[in-house]
């Protein structure tokens, strides 16, 4: 068995656990819209300690690799892929949609995650169907989701706000670090799991400035 260490800081959290090899779950979650790059270090090294472990003792990585928020996003990637790094250890990534949608007890499950712009990205789970993620305005939204499905993720209170929608809700806003283990665990031993590379639906805003350039001579 393996000492796993798990991180998410796709959506407005961050969110750092450790499972032993026995079992035992030890985690913090601190939630935030920004600032995760100051907080996530010291967090990790406090879960592990709790656990009575040191980062020598990981034996392997989980990461949320998206779709989540731009800039932390990435510092949970990065963070990992260090520690992998320096570790020689593996790292495996786990999309946010699956790792929202573990914890959903029932299905058909939408999960709705913030984009931070005016839209959000969706993705329906069924049981017979793989259905992939996409981005949808508010007026896509309203037409697509059905009264019977349970919506879940950090979007779904904007999204009843903006569309009208009564549909059942849990109130799940990040992922739960075991089943960010559970997944990639599962990926890892089958050979089907995924790098820790950023899932992105869409591209970031990127700003041109209207400045001109000085002319150098």
């Amino acid at each position: 068995m393996t000492h796993w260490l798990a991180i998410d800081t796709a959506m407005n959290a961050c969110n750092v656990g450790v499972r032993t090899s026995d079992g035992q779950l030890f985690q913090s979650i601190a939630y935030m819209d920004r600032g995760q790059s100051e907080q996530l270090m010291p967090m990790v090294q406090d879960v592990v300690r709790q656990a009575g472990l040191a980062l020598p003792d990981i034996g392997a990585y989980a990461v949320t690799v998206g779709p989540g928020t731009f800039t932390g996003l990435r510092v949970g990637l990065a963070t990992v892929r260090a520690l992998s790094q320096v570790s020689s250890k593996p790292a495996i990534g786990v999309s946010t949609f699956d790792a929202l949608a573990a914890a959903v007890p029932e299905r058909p499950a939408c999960i709705l995650i913030e984009t931070k712009r005016s839209d959000y990205y969706v993705r329906l789970f069924e049981n017979a169907h793989l259905h992939e993620g996409m981005c949808m305005s508010p007026d896509d939204l309203r037409k697509y989701i059905q009264l019977h499905w349970i919506l879940a993720g950090d979007a779904v209170a904007r999204a009843l706000d903006e569309t009208g929608l009564t549909n059942k809700t849990l109130g799940l806003t990040a992922p739960k670090i075991n089943d960010i283990i559970t997944l990639a665990s599962a990926d890892w031993q089958s050979g089907k799991a995924l790098p820790p590379d950023p899932m992105y639906l869409r591209g970031a805003d990127v700003s041109i400035s209207k400045r001109k350039l000085a002319k150098i001579v």
